[in-house]
């Protein structure tokens, strides 16, 4: 069923309600046209040019009048195209209506412009109103406390109330049964009597009008027959009349003893108590959560102390996983009752039972539906050749005030679909640190374990109740030979001793019999309804489970699911399930790690780990961009999904080049952090694979070999990064050409490392060969075109050219500025290399200017200890020696020594030229500075 939203300038939407007591809102009654707009209008867009549209403002504008957001109008918050809702619908219409904080009946026939009240002129025309005649609105007029009559134009004629001497003259209906007696005080022929001379379209309606008002419940069956829904009404009203009223003394079916070790969930048992003790009308609440999160635990739990509080309510327990076993519960409580035929073969249990919690002469009662995680079980119509029930199960659980309904469940939509929306529901998360530790010492006492030891095992179980309890059972059982350190030791072995852990059966007096004990098989059974329900949703979870499980981008996920609607149809039964969660307003993802662990044997089970393993390279492969610095950002959200899915098998060549291309870009970005050491491990291992698999004059091989070089020559190891360089530029030049911006890059690169080894001339001549190259393919302002004129410009101030080197400088860093931005790496290393011209020219105050400047911003970009920023602060340190700051330097430099040690290296070129500086400011012996200025 649905309700209407009024939203802002007097719009309004469709939103999706379970029961009448989801929320506060008004209902219309009125009389049908043809021109009335419909529930697949609204969906469709549609409608608003029909007059029956009018009709549908006007009660959302009263509405918002009298402070209601909500509003229901039968003509297009019913799907009538839907067998199982419009049953739904007749049979629980009068609930509708009785519930409503105000029903308005719109009368088109009766014109009043502008009085409040009735006019004697215009009386007549409200006594011989259409409304007053249709079968359908007798109940409309009965039902609600609140009744408002509003005239053609709008005009507020009076309620029921005040017009109940004209609307009793007029229906000939008693003044008591208009003022809210119950029921009780008229007999169902006199209701029937009511309902005499009234007409309705469909000739059964005449019928199914009466429903609510003779208090029971049938399924509608149009082209009957007037007769023949009489005849059946009749019936159901003479069964419910012979039901007898038991007065046995009331009791539980739960089939639980009390847990006299429960640990926690207080709050989530003090929200209960809240709930139901509020008695005026139906209540339902649903417990959602992760399977094996303890829902059914907290829902015996409270089953007891309810018990114990209320003596005279009913309480009764049904799992209602399947169709079965939900039928097997209301057998269950049918027998309990003594029920008159519950022993009969022949009797509709489901019926039976759902009659006597339909009466109120029963007394109160408490349901407990567990394990109710699949809508279909519940919305779903039977196969009438192979079930005697006529209707959805879900119609079989009465809204009866006398009665509460406790469902658990691990799917939200199912809350959402059984209950009274997701106001009712009440997350079960994991069990906080204290709770947990207290679990597991009522199941492992000090004796055989320590406070510290079962502290540390709870905290690797990730605080999961049923994993908790089962790693209890797994120890208790072999308390002479298996400790909490040895069980641990066991489980941090490797992902198969985990599994094989987690997957242990152990007895639990607690747990239905028929539902898994381990936590392994708990979830595979919400992985297979998963799959057999939404198989995208499977597909994404098999993908989810290959990554790291936290901080999961969206946009990596499009890689199977391009489409954004595709994507949300594939996300939602995950978040449903708890499997994976979001938070609110963020595009990551995250998925518990014993449900990843689960997953993972899921997909093994039916061999489609290695599927999926092989997937993930390749989405994460695909995904991962290179290390320029514009792709930072993506390069460190996908870090560790890359490093969870290199742990996989590569079985194929395919897969192989996969890792090895995913290796290439990752050691590009650890390059660009200033992490050599791995980059260096990360380039060769992706060189090796490339080597092995491809032939040897393929550009993929270059492009590691070129990325190599590059890590080698900023580890100060020149003569292998010059080999390496050569090898990379000869292969460029064979495969792509002289002109290829990848060998004009190459060129560069080994001109920067040949000028790092003092041979500027040579270094010079390649440098110019490359700019003028470059510039010609690529352009002016392209980012490789500056990288080879600032390379150019260290040449020159190497050999002491200043004015050429500052000019050159001062063209780059301002191009750099406004191509790359102010803060972008290669504008950094721009402006520290104009800061070290000024320098060596002895203009310390603008060379300290730009330099502080440069080094602000590569601590707050780049860190602290990147090489960068490291070479800034060393460049600061000599200007403020130059600029007579002798204290301020000395300690910048020692502070630049100490964190190149331990990034770079003792015996890098650069910690060796900081440490050897260092020594000629502490000594003023100018053989060491000479000795600086040749390292």
């Amino acid at each position: 069923m649905h309700l209407l939203e009024m939203k802002s300038q007097g719009e309004f939407s469709l939103i999706q309600v379970a029961t009448h007591n989801t929320l506060p809102y008004a209902i219309l009654s009125h009389t049908w046209t043809d021109q009335e707009v419909t529930y697949q209008d609204l969906i469709n867009s549609a409608g608003k040019s029909k007059s029956g549209y009018e009709k549908i403002k006007f009660c959302g504008e009263q509405a918002t009048r009298d402070g209601l957001q909500y509003f229901w109008v039968d003509t297009c918050c019913i799907d009538k195209s839907n067998s199982a809702e419009l049953s739904t619908a007749i049979n629980s219409i009068f609930r509708w209506y009785r519930n409503a904080k105000k029903c308005y009946v719109y009368l088109t026939d009766v014109s009043v412009p502008s009085y409040n009240g009735v006019p004697e002129h215009m009386e007549a025309a409200f006594r011989n109103s259409r409304w007053f005649t249709r079968g359908w609105t007798l109940q409309e007029l009965i039902a609600p406390a609140i009744v408002e009559f509003f005239s053609k134009e709008r005009t507020r004629l009076g309620d029921k109330k005040s017009l109940e001497k004209p609307i009793h003259e007029i229906t000939h209906i008693p003044i008591q049964a208009l003022r809210g007696n119950p029921f009780s005080d008229f007999s169902i022929a006199e209701r029937k009597k009511w309902a005499a001379q009234r007409q309705t379209t469909e000739e059964e309606d005449l019928v199914y009008c009466l429903l609510g008002l003779c208090e029971v419940s049938m399924p509608p069956i149009y082209g009957e027959g007037r007769e023949k829904a009489l005849f059946r009404l009749t019936d159901e009203v003479d069964k419910r009349s012979r039901m007898p009223v038991l007065q046995k003394k009331p009791l539980s079916t739960v089939p639980f003893d009390k847990d006299p070790d429960f640990v926690g969930r207080q709050d989530i048992l003090g929200a209960l108590e809240l709930q139901f003790s509020r008695r005026e009308f139906h209540q339902r609440v649903v417990l959602v959560g992760l399977g094996g999160v303890g829902k059914s635990q907290i829902a015996i739990e409270f089953s007891h102390r309810l018990r114990s509080q209320d003596s005279q309510t009913w309480v009764f327990w049904v799992h209602a996983s399947t169709a079965e076993r939900f039928e097997q519960g209301y057998r269950a409580i049918a027998t309990v009752l003594e029920l008159p035929g519950w022993n009969d073969p022949k009797t509709d249990i489901l019926d039976l039972v759902w009659r006597w919690l339909s009466d109120i002469r029963s007394g109160r009662w408490f349901l407990i539906l567990d394990n109710a995680d699949d809508t279909d079980v519940f919305s779903s119509m039977p196969d009438k050749e192979l079930e005697h029930r006529s209707r959805p199960l879900s119609s079989y659980i009465p809204q009866t005030i006398t009665g509460s309904v406790l469902l658990t469940t691990r799917d939200r939509r199912a809350a959402l679909w059984l209950s009274t929306g997701y106001a009712s529901a009440i997350a079960v998360h994991l069990m906080t640190r204290k709770d947990a530790e207290q679990l597991l010492f009522t199941k492992i006492p000090d004796g055989i374990s320590s406070a510290p030891e079962r502290a540390e095992l709870v905290r690797e179980l990730d605080y999961l109740p049923l994993a908790i309890t089962q790693a209890a059972a797994y120890i208790s059982a072999r308390v002479t030979r298996i400790t909490v350190p040895r069980y641990l030791a066991l489980y941090r072995n490797d992902e198969v001793s985990q599994s094989r852990l987690l997957d242990e059966e152990s007895g639990d007096l607690r747990r239905d019999p028929g539902v898994p004990n381990s936590v392994i098989r708990t979830w595979q059974i919400s992985f297979d309804q998963i799959k057999d329900k939404w198989p995208s949703a499977a597909r994404l979870l098999s993908l989810i489970a290959m990554l790291d499980r936290q901080g999961i981008p969206d946009f990596l996920l499009h890689a199977i699911y391009p489409n954004d609607l595709d994507l949300e149809a594939a996300l939602s039964p995950l978040e449903e399930f708890s499997l994976i969660s979001v938070e609110r307003g963020s595009t990551r993802f995250e998925i518990h790690r014993l449900v990843q662990l689960a997953t993972r044997k899921w997909l093994e089970r039916y061999q489609e780990l290695e599927r999926w393993q092989g997937m993930a390279v390749e989405v994460v492969s695909n995904a991962f961009p290179n290390g320029d610095y514009k792709n930072w950002e993506i390069c460190d959200a996908l870090w560790p999904h890359a490093q969870e899915v290199l742990r996989s098998k590569f079985v194929s060549d395919t897969l192989r080049l996969g890792k090895a291309a995913l290796l290439y870009h990752m050691g590009w970005y650890s390059w660009m952090q200033g992490r050599y050491i791995l980059a260096s491990t990360q380039s060769q291992e992706s060189l090796s694979i490339r080597e092995r698999v491809l032939q040897g004059n393929d550009v993929e091989i270059f492009h590691s070999v070129g990325l190599l070089g590059s890590v080698l020559q900023c580890q100060g190891k020149y003569n292998e990064a010059e080999a390496i360089q050569r090898r990379a530029l000869s292969g460029y030049k064979i495969a792509l050409g002289a002109e290829h911006p990848s060998t004009l890059i190459s060129m560069g690169d080994l001109a920067l490392t040949i000028w790092s080894q003092g041979r500027w001339k040579e270094a010079e001549d390649l440098e110019v060969q490359v700019m003028e190259t470059i510039k010609r393919v690529l352009g002016q302002e392209h980012p490789d075109t500056l990288t080879s004129m600032n390379n150019l410009a260290s040449t020159y101030w190497n050999q002491g050219r200043w004015t050429e080197a500052e000019d050159l400088e001062a063209q780059v860093i301002e191009t750099r500025k406004r191509v790359l931005g102010q803060e972008h790496p290669d504008t950094l290393t721009s402006i520290n290399n104009l800061a070290s011209t000024y320098r060596d020219q002895g203009r310390w105050t603008e060379a300290e200017e730009l330099q502080v400047t440069g080094l602000e911003i590569c601590s707050r970009v780049l860190g602290q200890e990147h090489p960068h920023t490291l070479a800034s602060m060393s460049n600061l340190a000599e200007i403020w020696k130059g600029h007579g700051r002798d204290i301020d330097a000395l300690q910048l430099m020692k502070q630049c020594i100490e964190v190149r040690a331990k990034i770079l290296g003792a015996n890098h070129p650069s910690t060796l030229f900081s440490s050897t500086t260092l020594l000629g400011w502490e000594t003023g012996k100018l053989e060491a500075s000479t000795l600086a200025k040749q390292v």
